[in-house]
């Protein structure tokens, strides 16, 4: 177990916390003062990055492989593989996207957050060459699930020749699929309760309430919808029982224990007073002694933030899994459940109740680990070292006039803050205010409305047999000749070239 901090100390964590969440990187610093290096500090997590990235150990990523990603695609609308995977390329530092999502697939805060992180990280550290996607769906893409031979160990299900899994970025994976998973930056620093931002409320959550004061009861607040994993044969309680929906589950669970649990879920009766429960917000919840989380189409996006709250976090078994679960150790940053059988939870709340003294210290435990580990510094730190890794495994040199689009990343973020369907979808001015102005990537002012028109050219896509959002574009077009053409104007001006929902959350 971690040791209790002491109140002594408490002092102390207020600077703590700047330095965790501070920049690592000087404003407007030139490429010759980027950094090369970085500390993980836990070296399983360093592992896991040499496991992922290893995959590509034997044939390597080449040219054939990455085009797999592209050529299918150009006029493609409705393909999984094709609507969900942000392609990217890095080039003598500078990240460019090298495909344009029509404006009716734009606005995924999943694909906002990590584009804002990537740029960060391109302005901190001098990235090698390299061509990868990043996927932007709640789950991994089935597309890469390994079916490896002997003669090629990257043989996968993806649909377009050579069939080798291509480097593909997502921020959840699970056993036996290729991506490589990464942050789910969205929710980290996004959203108005990011994890950034209740990070800097840790001093005054641990206070108000302290540990004495907050109810011993397990605390859950949701939308029901269920991972395709529960239910089956991914994830068993050591009874042999399939693990059911945990939401469903644990909000019926409720009414029969309300000594316990309060884990209704949103809209649900309340029992009692048969009041609809509301949502809560995060800042409120602490006053829970133990949280109870809970996986939704995916890994939680309310996990890495109820780590911060200083309760004891009470976590449902799952199947998939984020960059740092290496690094998470059950019974000791949080308390397992739907292990043994389906009703668990339960005793597990008696065992707090029983054990305060060991429940608290999980509770610090779990706190520190997220102050330490996923801090932003810590995360940036986390892509560089994935992305340096995978480079190493480049067989040919990646080059824009091998892409029918290659746009720097710092104008594409430019474009979505300009954006009306993105423009509050994350705090952008965070890497533009500090980096924007002294890139030497950054385009004349007028780009911008090229790349606007691009956007707008772009086929809209289309899923189960409808438009996966709502446009207020009526543009439509072959992208093919006109992202061409915007490449080319990127290259020439000097650039170092050579679903369903805007921004939703259905984790909660």
């Amino acid at each position: 177990m971690v040791p209790i901090l002491s109140r002594s100390r408490a002092g102390l964590l207020g600077s703590l916390l700047v330095l965790l969440g501070a920049g690592v990187f000087a404003p407007g610093a030139h490429a010759a003062d980027k950094l090369d290096t970085c500390d993980l500090v836990d070296p399983k997590i360093e592992e896991h990055i040499l496991k992922q990235t290893s995959l590509y150990a034997t044939q390597g990523i080449r040219d054939e492989v990455i085009k797999s990603l592209h050529e299918p695609c150009v006029n493609e609308t409705a393909k999984h593989p094709c609507i969900k995977a942000q392609k990217l390329m890095i080039k003598d530092g500078v990240v460019y996207v090298t495909n344009l999502m029509p404006v009716n697939g734009f606005g995924y805060v999943e694909l906002i957050g990590f584009l804002v992180e990537l740029y960060e990280v391109s302005q901190v550290y001098k990235l090698p060459d390299v061509e990868f996607a990043y996927w932007h769906d709640d789950n991994p893409p089935a597309e890469t699930v390994l079916r490896p031979t002997a003669e090629n160990p990257t043989a996968s299900s993806w649909p377009f020749p050579p069939h080798d899994a291509p480097p593909v970025m997502a921020w959840a994976t699970f056993p036996g699929n290729a991506a490589l998973v990464v942050p789910y930056s969205g929710a980290f620093r996004c959203p108005k309760d990011s994890f950034d931002a209740i990070l800097e409320q840790v001093p005054a959550m641990n206070a108000n309430p302290p540990w004495e004061q907050r109810e011993k009861i397990g605390f859950g607040r949701w939308n029901i919808f269920c991972a395709w994993y529960y239910g089956n044969h991914h994830v068993k309680t050591a009874d042999g029982q399939s693990v059911p929906c945990p939401r469903e589950y644990i909000n019926n669970l409720y009414y029969n224990h309300t000594d316990k649990l309060l884990t209704v879920a949103l809209n649900r009766p309340l029992a009692g007073s048969g009041q609809l429960a509301q949502q809560v917000p995060l800042l409120e919840q602490n006053k829970y002694r133990y949280i109870v989380s809970t996986d939704g189409w995916s890994i939680s996006s309310k996990f890495d933030k109820y780590l911060l709250l200083g309760s004891t976090v009470l976590k449902a078994e799952g199947y998939v899994y984020g960059w740092y679960y290496p690094a998470l150790k059950a019974w000791e940053h949080y308390v397992p459940f739907m292990t043994k059988h389906k009703d668990d939870v339960l005793e597990m709340i008696d065992w707090a109740r029983s054990h305060d003294a060991e429940a608290h210290k999980i509770a610090q435990a779990g706190q520190a680990f997220a102050l330490k580990h996923l801090a932003r510094k810590t995360r940036l730190c986390y892509i560089y070292k994935l992305i340096k890794e995978l480079a190493k495994h480049m067989k040919y040199k990646p080059d824009c006039s091998k892409r029918p689009v290659c746009v720097p990343l710092v104008e594409e973020i430019k474009y979505l803050k300009s954006f009306d369907g993105t423009h509050s979808h994350c705090k952008y001015d965070e890497v533009l205010g500090p980096y924007a102005g002294s890139d030497p990537a950054a385009r004349p002012p007028e780009y911008q409305q090229q790349l606007k028109a691009q956007h707008q050219a772009v086929p809209h896509h289309v899923w189960g047999g409808r438009h996966l959002l709502s446009s207020s574009s009526s543009s439509s077009g072959s992208s093919s000749s006109s992202g061409q053409q915007l490449g080319q104007r990127g290259r020439s001006s000097g650039g170092g070239g050579g679903s369903r929902r805007h921004g939703r959350r259905r984790q909660r």
